[in-house]
């Protein structure tokens, strides 16, 4: 699998926020936020929707979808919208194409190679999912694409 080591500056996030699990009574409020999130398409500017799972590869989480600013900016807060902001990190970063109900499989490809190569997860950092904008509608295609940005000690 193929993939690439960044380090990305640091960041402010802004969106719809909801805590999941993976275990027990399942909870899984991801799709509802990328379909909240998906209000900003059209806003000046907006070429991605970002989502942000802490902490990664962890069976309780806390995920947020909205909008990368590179400052903070309180005017594009709405109501029931949560801002985070995040320090410059080391990334790898790996790309999913195709189907979105394929992303559980190239999570698992991603873990596997994670594992394989020694990386380890930085504590605290968020795990980052983006999706550029003109793909929003074609989740089901082959042509959909979605960046997976593990943070690594």
């Amino acid at each position: 699998m193929d993939y690439q080591e960044v380090v990305k500056k640091s960041f402010v996030l802004i969106g719809y926020g909801a805590a999941g699990k993976w275990e027990g009574d399942w909870v899984y409020p991801i799709p509802s936020l990328w379909d909240r999130a998906a209000s900003f398409i059209g806003e000046e500017g907006v070429d991605k929707i970002v989502g942000v799972c802490l902490p990664p590869r962890n069976d309780h989480y806390f995920y947020i979808c909205g909008i990368e600013l590179d400052s903070v900016d309180f005017n594009k807060i709405g109501e029931d919208m949560v801002l985070h902001t995040f320090p410059e990190q080391k990334y790898v970063v790996f790309t999913h194409r195709g189907n979105t109900d394929q992303i559980p499989a190239t999570y698992g490809k991603i873990w596997r190679e994670f594992d394989r190569k020694g990386y380890r997860i930085k504590a605290g950092m968020p795990e980052i999912e983006s999706v550029r904008t003109d793909l929003f509608g074609k989740e089901e295609s082959n042509e959909y694409e979605m960046e997976i940005w593990i943070p690594v000690e």
